[in-house]
């Protein structure tokens, strides 16, 4: 059994006929008898006396057209049609036997000469002007009567064939060609940078796509409820103003409709545009009217109205998001609020906190739900992930990335940002989105400073499903500038810093050195004289010594030390300060801590030292490593930093003569008969238990 095929569709034979370069100087149409025209082509003017509109010869035209349309039904052959001005075309039937009563009519061309007699003696009669006429006709294609001949012959034998199968595997290729055109439309849109350039390529768009031979756009102007009409494809640029109130209430009257044919209504709204009807295309951005369209005298068919639809619709939302992306550009406040950023960047004192700032900020700024900072090693080779917003940080840490490779390296490389509106057609990138991004649109940029590429900084998922733009690129480039600068500041600060506690450590035990010690035991003289506190001194030297590196040697020596320093920091409280008095001798301060209170950290930094394990150690005197301990407290013991020390010295000597391996707490008392403070030593001396 034969399988039937869809019914042939008046508007799709047109389109099918349009495919062939030979009809295109022509104005097509089909006409029903006793159904008038049942479709035309979409760029049709006015046709002549019964296909629709007033001709342009007025009522004494003979009709020429319509005789050639009843001939046409009655032989089934192609009949020329010819005015006496000298306008040509040709009827044919269709030779489907469910379109006999039905025929295709061409018409709008003319030949080289115009009967200007006849055109006089008619503007007479009708009461027209000449001239008009005169215009009118001359804009038509100029073909000759054998060369319409020749093109009606051969439209009347591919007929058959375009009316067959054939048909439908033209529509689905021009079908699919279309919708691919209006992909590669959207994109482009999405990437206007101003609304000039977004509505020329839109225009632009309309007269390929529909073959549109004139196009006019209405966009609000100073005066927000004024629209201001200018021609861009085929018509003057001034074409006068029409109301915003006006165009809001039509599209209140057809709630949801995206695609209006206007008759009346197109000189009443646009009375500049002299035309008696008109497609009319709404730029809406959700509930708001930025704008229209005008198609003059042009009637879209249904599926090339929804592709319209499609564009305008794609180049309304970009027309909004420059708006708003201008608004916020040119927003006054703009220097404040990138001064305040900077603020907020500079109260930070870390690298590490720095980087989440700046990610953060950044961020917040371009209104992106996702990124990460990448700075570069010190080769200027490697990518590290440094700080990450709304991303797996575990995952991020142990990535790193090449400069050149990927996108971000690609920009750390060549220092030049992108911008990409959707990552799967961008042909700088054309890569699959992933799962874990919400848009299919980013901004990369170098993170620049001192003339060179510091980093990159990566945004994505911007609020509202918006795409990155480069008013967005130049406002992340002036937070950079500045971020930039910040990050030079901490890191030299950072420097400095570490200079500083170079100076002032030990290389021997990596312990802050006499000089630190001086100034650091200055300075809480100086509190604790404020606060009216207390602190206290302890000085530990390591018992003989001298005399296990004479046996030991130098090397065994120096493991002794840094041995020694482990377990005094590791005794030591952590608001505790330890610092290297010479070689042998360690010194503490234990800020508002008494003597007394002291005593307990004292022991255990004796016990830790005696239960460290060397080798040689049988050498010692006492068979095993161990140490003395002297303590001093201000204000007691001396209230000037150098006093203190000759007291805590004083204690540490006293606990050698003692026996060492033992603590000794200064003490100062006035003796009878004697007017100055003298020395007194109240030792404690911490016997040796089999624990130690």
């Amino acid at each position: 059994m034969a399988r039937k095929t869809s019914p042939l569709n008046s508007v799709d034979i047109l389109d099918s006929l349009r495919a062939y370069s030979f009809t295109l100087p022509y104005t097509l149409a089909i006409y029903g008898q006793g159904e008038g025209i049942v479709a035309k082509s979409v760029n049709s003017g006015k046709l002549c006396g019964f296909l629709g509109a007033t001709a342009n010869c007025g009522k004494s035209c003979t009709l020429p057209l319509e005789d050639a349309f009843k001939e046409a039904l009655a032989r089934n052959v192609p009949v020329i049609g010819r005015c006496p001005l000298g306008l040509l075309g040709f009827a044919i039937r269709l030779p489907d036997p469910e379109l006999s009563n039905r025929c295709l009519v061409a018409w709008g061309v003319r030949t080289s000469s115009i009967n200007l007699f006849y055109l006089e003696s008619m503007s007479r009669s009708a009461g027209i002007k000449p001239f008009s006429v005169l215009d009118s006709l001359g804009a038509l294609p100029v073909v000759e009567l054998d060369e319409v001949r020749e093109t009606a012959d051969r439209v009347h034998r591919i007929l058959p064939s375009t009316l067959g199968s054939n048909i439908h595997n033209h529509l689905l290729e021009t079908a699919v060609s279309r919708l691919n055109s209006v992909v590669g439309i959207s994109t482009q849109l999405d990437r206007g940078k101003t609304l000039d350039e977004v509505i020329s390529l839109l225009s632009e768009s309309f007269g390929v796509l529909f073959d549109c031979q004139q196009i006019a756009v209405a966009m609000s102007g100073h005066d927000n409820e004024a629209f201001n009409i200018r021609g861009t494809w085929g018509l003057p640029a001034d074409l006068g103003h029409t109301s915003k109130g006006a165009l809001s209430q039509l599209m209140a009257e057809h709630p949801g409709e995206r695609s209006l044919r206007l008759m009346d209504e197109t000189g009443e709204l646009f009375h500049d545009l002299q035309a008696q009807s008109a497609t009319f295309l709404p730029l809406m951005a959700g509930s708001e009217l930025l704008g229209c369209i005008l198609l003059p005298e042009i009637e879209l068919q249904p599926r090339d109205a929804l592709l319209a639809e499609i564009l305008t619709g794609r180049a309304a939302a970009r027309i909004l998001q420059l708006r708003n992306e201008a608004n916020h550009y040119s927003d006054s406040s703009l220097p404040a609020r990138l001064i305040a950023m900077t603020d907020v960047m500079l109260e930070v004192t870390s690298e590490e906190e720095l980087y989440a700032k700046i990610l953060s900020t950044s961020a917040g700024f371009l209104g992106a739900s996702s990124g990460s900072l990448m700075i570069l090693d010190e080769s200027g080779q490697t990518l590290r992930i440094v700080a990450s917003l709304d991303l797996n940080e575990q995952l991020l840490k142990s990535l790193s990335i090449k400069s050149g490779e990927g996108i971000a390296g690609k920009v750390a490389a060549t220092g030049l940002p992108i911008v990409v509106n959707d990552i799967e057609t961008d042909s700088r990138v054309a890569t699959a989105n992933r799962p874990r991004y919400r848009t299919k649109s980013f901004i990369s940029a170098p993170f620049r400073g001192s003339g060179r590429t510091m980093g990159v900084l990566n945004l994505s998922d911007k609020e509202g499903h918006d795409i990155f733009t480069e008013n967005d690129l130049q406002l992340l480039s002036l937070l950079l500038g500045q971020a930039a600068m910040v990050l030079e500041r901490t890191r030299s600060r950072v420097q400095a810093e570490i200079l500083t506690n170079l100076s002032a450590v030990d290389p021997a035990t990596n312990l802050y050195n006499r000089s630190f010690l001086d100034k650091r035991l200055a300075e809480e003289v100086n509190r604790s004289q404020r606060q009216e506190l207390q602190f206290t001194t302890v000085l530990v030297e390591l018992d003989h010594l001298s005399l296990y590196a004479s046996i030991c040697g130098a090397a065994a020596a120096a493991s002794v030390i840094k041995k020694t320093v482990a377990a005094i920091t590791r005794s030591a409280r952590q608001m505790d300060v330890v610092c290297c008095l010479n070689s042998e001798t360690f010194c503490l301060i234990l800020p508002g801590t008494t003597k007394n209170a002291s005593l307990p950290v004292a022991e255990r930094i004796r016990k830790a030292v005696a239960k460290i394990k060397i080798p040689g150690q049988e050498s010692l005197p006492t068979g095993k490593l161990s140490s003395s301990i002297g303590l001093a407290m201000f204000p007691d013991d001396g209230i000037e930093a150098e006093q203190l020390l000759n007291a805590g010295m004083a204690a540490l000597q006293q606990a050698k003569a003692e026996g060492r391996d033992c603590i000794v707490l200064h003490e100062v008392a006035e003796l009878p008969g004697e007017a100055d403070m003298a020395s007194v030593f109240l030792s404690e001396r911490l016997k040796n238990v089999t624990s130690d």
